[in-house]
């Protein structure tokens, strides 16, 4: 039996009932390799000859993914893609410390030391990342208690291997569980990318993976979003934020402002753009530029506009301009504008230049948009425009944005803590997701609608739905989404811990935290 408590894309904790129970993901140690029917087939043979191998392949009550060192990187992502599920995947043969983080984010919930063990025989000692032939050692480098207070010289060959065996193990095993403690803090996905910079394979084998877009792969976080290399812009919370806040923004005014990205998030709480915003009292529609995100001033509590961090050099290389400047232009389409105004200088600059080239912009900036010359010439140009509420558009580009719905209200509360009104409270924006949690009577209407929903049996709900008392779930759900339950009396806000198609057909394993319920 196998089930998940915490996914993080298509990571994901879970616990594993043999004969005692394992807390996933995890290396499997020697004697229960014994358990598993390895079949007679690797992974390879189902192209080669599918007949074949489905009458050789592996079965039972793991999934076993074998030959992963034999294939390239496209092949090992749609092997993921395909052998991914409800039961527990095992990815045999294959684990390092350099790639157990990668395996594991692709979905490998069991690995072993096999391979660690076989290069320790070979002369290889794992230090960290890197695999270092043991005859360049004069001395262990470790204080595992295999290397502790070991002298090489000391030691017999068989004893060196038989050393250096126990230590692989032990690093792999250490890396196995820092995988774990990241799944839990939702930031798999920034050490994978960090660790793929160390292999032209890992790098090849994520580009292939951030091709696949399942319902395992959240829309919100409780995670910073780093942004630090080219496999950044494939992240899917990257490309689903665009595609869907391009689909989803309406802008109203006659006039918008282009202004750059701050470090400091929500961007109209930084010290620049509060600056600008009380000298020139902005009433327009504004986009913010960023790499690679382009933010509508309606989307920046909305994740991962909300909590990431990108590398401020003052270098803009002409792909991150062309990637800017794509969707910049997506956006300035969806509006009527007569005119634009940017407040910007230097690679922001560029971006604007090559996105609007036939446009008529106005540029403000006199070399420094905080300069009291630059602040003058652009309220100058917006001045006459003052009939923008952007906090009640937040509300209604954000529920459109997750909800497909557009609601209104009166807003309360002082910014970034914002709520919406009508009677009493029907949703508020949750910071740390970067998404909209909903109340009431809004809840009420996505019942309605089924929309979100997760339907439940005859049961009042602590604080957690599992699995065995879901009796059908939106499949379009996923991980961390605000979503509703309901039975015929009681219906409630919670926050989904696995995919809606997860929720209903696995047998165990945490649906739904409860967040508030409600009688009919």
């Amino acid at each position: 039996m196998f089930y998940t408590e915490k996914r993080d894309g298509f990571a994901r904790i879970g616990i594993l009932e043999l004969e005692e129970k394992i807390r996933t993901p995890a290396i499997l140690e020697m004697e229960f390799l014994q358990r598993f029917n390895f079949g007679k087939a690797p992974y390879q043979l189902r192209k080669i000859a599918p007949e074949i191998y489905e009458k050789l392949k592996p079965t039972g009550e793991v999934t076993i993914l074998i030959g992963i060192s034999a294939m390239m990187p496209r092949e090992i992502a749609e092997a993921f893609s395909e052998l991914r599920g409800i039961k527990p995947l095992f990815a045999v043969a294959c684990a390092t410390p350099l790639n157990v983080s990668t395996l594991i984010y692709l979905g490998a919930d069991l690995v072993d030391s096999l391979m660690a063990i076989a290069k320790a025989y070979k002369g290889i000692y794992f230090f960290g990342e890197l695999e270092i032939n043991v005859e360049k050692l004069e001395n262990f480098p470790c204080n595992c208690r295999f290397c502790r207070k070991q002298s090489l010289r000391e030691l017999k060959k068989e004893e060196i291997y038989e050393t250096v065996a126990g230590h692989n193990a032990e690093t792999l095993s250490r890396e196995v569980d820092k995988c774990r403690i990241l799944i839990e803090e939702e930031s798999l996905r920034n050490y994978v990318e960090a660790k793929a910079k160390l292999s032209p394979e890992l790098t090849a084998l994520l580009r292939f993976s951030d091709l696949e877009e399942s319902n395992c792969l959240p829309r919100f976080r409780k995670s910073k979003c780093y942004f630090t290399s080219y496999e950044s812009v494939n992240r899917f919370e990257v490309k689903y934020f665009l595609r869907r806040a391009v689909d989803c923004y309406d802008p109203k005014t006659k006039a918008l402002l282009l202004l750059p990205c701050t470090a400091k998030k929500p961007y109209l709480i930084s010290k620049t753009h509060r600056t600008i915003h009380n000298f020139v009292k902005v009433k327009i529609n504004e986009i913010i530029i960023s790499s690679p995100l382009v933010v509508p001033r309606e989307f920046e509590l909305i994740y991962p506009a909300i909590n990431y961090d990108t590398p401020v050099t003052g270098y803009w290389s002409e792909e991150e301009i062309d990637f800017v400047a794509k969707w910049l232009r997506r956006f300035v389409d969806k509006g009527k504008f007569e005119k634009i105004v940017a407040h910007v200088d230097g690679g922001y600059r560029r971006v604007v230049e090559k996105a609007l080239n036939d446009c008529e912009v106005i540029f403000t900036s006199e070399g420094e948009i905080l300069s009291l010359e630059s602040l003058k010439k652009l309220r100058k140009e917006i001045e006459e425009f003052d009939n923008y509420d952007l906090f009640s558009e937040m509300f209604r580009h954000a529920s459109k944005y997750q909800f497909g719905i557009e609601i209104e209200g009166m807003v309360k509360g002082r910014y970034p803590e914002i709520e919406l009104l009508k009677k009493e409270r029907i949703a508020r924006f949750e910071l740390k997701y970067g998404n909209l949690d909903i109340y009431g009577a809004l809840a009420r209407e996505m019942v309605k609608r089924k929309d979100y929903f997760v339907k439940i049996e005859e049961f009042e709900p602590s604080s957690t739905i599992f699995c065995p008392g879901v009796e059908l779930a939106d499949e379009k759900i996923r991980p961390n989404d605000v979503v509703v339950f309901y039975n015929s009396s009681i219906y409630g806000v919670g926050i989904a811990r696995m995919h809606g198609k997860e929720m209903f057909e696995a047998e165990k394993g945490i649906a739904v935290e409860v967040r508030r319920k409600y009688r009919f």
